[in-house]
């Protein structure tokens, strides 16, 4: 028993290494690419805004046509691609200052990221390490990713501080590179079945025959990312406001990116032991009451604590069943696993685009309490709209399997 531990965990380890790689070069990147637009380039806070938020844009405008024309024989090259196009996009930051160079930097680095990490999950997914289960592979993955977030700015912000805003972006430029090849090494491909595969697409009708699984999977991953960045956005302006201190805020970050990485990692006995579908609406459920009540102790950084660590477990558990369930939906389907890939990554972009506008407009006429007490509510009730019938008509197929 012992022996197949350690060999499950030397077959994870480069995969995860992988996904830390990606994620927390990405992360210090966003970091420090504010401070260098303002140091450097000179630019306000609208147009840093603006600059910054091509990533996104470009990154949720790739994912689609990435999964319609991902294929078991394509996952490597995309993965390589999309990691070298970082790469390039980290390493030209330092000589680049006017704005729309800059965006256009950041339009390279979001679609690389679309590429390589759609791909990534895609075949972790087709070729789990080490035989575990999707749940298992799930929750190692969502981890991995939960710790990179955690470390990604501390460390940047360290290199920063240590080596200078320069060499720190040529520092990083490694990070998606090795990380792509890392995964292509990892990630146990047959060389027989990529031979025997034809390079199918996705036809792109298959999006209307998804199972419903990976539509309420997208939903999820919408709800977790929005709700995400209604906090990121808007708590620390209404803790600062309260009299919290920056280090009190960034603590309470922390507290957050801890309880969801963490709960990633450890989510394998769990879901051993429990359906994954059965506690997505308890989760999205203590995800939204911890969001709402945190204008009612604003004021009190040890009575946020529990509520932001109760967010990360609903956002590191939901992360997990959400895409577990999706993936298992489609079986062994390869064409629709860069296709179920994509769509969840679409899900997280566009929460990420849509909440923090969503969220300023409403605190725009009605102020931030209200928004925080509002918004998560309301996004909740949508989510029991559409998640509840789709459960209804899932479970009878479910059952008859």
């Amino acid at each position: 028993m012992t022996e197949r531990r350690r060999a499950s965990f030397l077959a994870l380890a480069p995969v995860y290494l992988s996904v830390f790689l990606f994620v927390a070069g990405n992360s210090a990147l966003s970091i420090l690419i504010p401070v260098y637009l303002s140091r450097r380039a000179h630019l306000g806070a609208a147009s840093i805004g603006a600059v910054v938020g091509v990533v996104g844009i470009s990154s949720l405008a790739a994912r689609l046509p990435v999964g319609l024309a991902y294929s078991l024989a394509r996952g490597r090259s995309f993965l390589i691609a999309g990691g070298a196009l970082s790469a390039v996009a980290f390493a030209l930051v330092p000589f680049v200052t006017d704005p729309v160079p800059f965006a256009v930097l950041m339009a390279l680095n979001g679609l690389g990221w679309s590429i390589a990490t759609t791909a990534q999950l895609a075949l972790l997914v087709a070729r789990p390490p080490g035989g575990v289960s999707t749940a298992v592979a799930m929750g190692w993955f969502s981890g991995a990713t939960g710790l990179g977030n955690m470390v990604g700015g501390v460390l940047g912000g360290a290199a920063a501080d240590l080596l200078g805003l320069r060499t720190t972006f040529l520092v990083l430029a490694a990070t998606p590179l090795v990380g792509a090849l890392l995964m292509v090494r990892g990630v146990a491909v047959s060389t027989m079945l990529v031979e025997k595969e034809r390079p199918k697409r996705a036809p792109r009708r298959a999006m209307l025959r998804l199972p419903l699984a990976v539509w309420i999977g997208v939903l999820v991953m919408f709800f977790i990312n929005g709700l995400n960045a209604l906090t990121n956005t808007f708590q620390p302006v209404l803790a600062v406001a309260a009299g919290l201190s920056l280090t009190q805020v960034g603590a309470l970050s922390s507290i957050r990116s801890w309880a969801s990485s963490s709960s990633r990692f450890g989510s394998g006995p769990l879901f051993s032991r429990f359906d994954p579908s059965g506690l997505t609406l308890p989760l999205v459920t203590l995800g939204t009451l911890a969001t709402c009540l945190i204008p009612s102790v604003v004021g009190s950084f040890l009575l946020q604590v529990p509520l932001f660590a109760f967010a990360g477990l609903s956002r590191g558990l939901l992360r997990v069943t959400g895409s577990a369930h999706a993936f298992d939906s489609i079986g062994d389907d390869e064409r629709l696993r860069g296709l179920t890939s994509a769509l969840l990554y679409g899900g997280l972009d566009l929460g990420k685009i849509v909440l923090p506008f969503l969220g300023g407009a409403v605190a725009g006429l009605w102020g931030i309490e209200t928004m925080f007490r509002v918004v998560p509510a309301v996004l909740l009730v949508v989510y029991l709209a559409l998640a509840l019938p789709a459960q209804r008509a899932l479970s009878p197929a479910t059952a008859r399997r």
